[in-house]
């Protein structure tokens, strides 16, 4: 126990100062050189501190259940950091390509998990398209031709979110835990990555905001993953 917990506090620390990193590029006159390259630094780790973490506690099925979600994140956000450094649209249909295919390897672990198929996995996927329509109609977001992947893909996150909340509360342990972390934090990330893209800001410092707030709980959602490595039981 004190070795996993020393080897999730190092990690952890290395982790939480390259995210610092990218956060602090993300906002500088140095994005166009540094952006992508520290991005795909952050994305290269949580690859590592899984296999860690799988190392340390021995959990490698669940870690290669986890996988193809990691590579397919790390893949999305190559193509995303690309298109933050040249917004063509081709960049931004692969990065949204790839993180569908994510959540949809991320669904398919969490019913390995709690098979069960509830009432509020229909729910959830319904309130959310119910709400893009309107947030859509009522602040002007701009999606133009991506507005069905956009659909599409709103779908499998709030699939991704009822059962990351469901595996949390019908299955408490640690892991569990942080497997629900991990799902709203990712819901947290594309609901206001959705702004950042999609919405003209009315000032820079909301602008800012939401890009922080974006790439924070994006990373971090992921880092919860790993960390249910550590602790996950059958």
């Amino acid at each position: 126990m004190i070795t996993k917990l020393v080897v999730q506090g190092v990690c952890i620390l290395i982790y939480s100062l390259e995210v610092a990193a990218l956060l602090w590029v993300s906002e500088s006159k140095y994005k166009k050189q540094y952006y992508l390259k520290v991005k795909m630094l952050c994305s290269i780790s949580f690859i590592l501190i899984g296999l860690v973490y799988a190392a340390v506690s021995s959990h490698w099925i669940y870690f290669q259940q986890l996988l193809p979600t990691l590579l397919f994140c790390a893949l999305g956000d190559f193509f995303m950091g690309c298109f933050q450094i040249r917004r063509y649209t081709r960049n931004m249909i692969l990065g949204i390509a790839s993180f569908l295919v994510a959540h949809i390897c991320l669904l398919l672990l969490l019913y390995s998990v709690i098979p069960a198929f509830s009432w509020w996995n229909i729910l959830f996927p319904v309130i959310a398209v119910f709400l893009l329509c309107l947030q859509k109609k009522m602040l002007h977001m701009h999606y133009g031709r991506l507005w069905a992947p956009v659909l599409f893909y709103c779908i499998f996150l709030s699939l991704d979110l009822a059962k990351s909340i469901e595996v949390m509360i019908l299955r408490p342990c640690i892991s569990s835990a942080w497997i629900g972390v991990g799902g709203m934090l990712f819901f947290l990330s594309d609901y206001t990555l959705n702004f950042c893209y999609f919405h003209k800001m009315k000032s820079k410092s909301r602008a800012t905001a939401m890009n922080l707030i974006n790439l924070g709980s994006y990373f971090l959602g992921i880092l919860a993953f790993d960390i249910s490595i550590l602790y996950f039981v059958r």
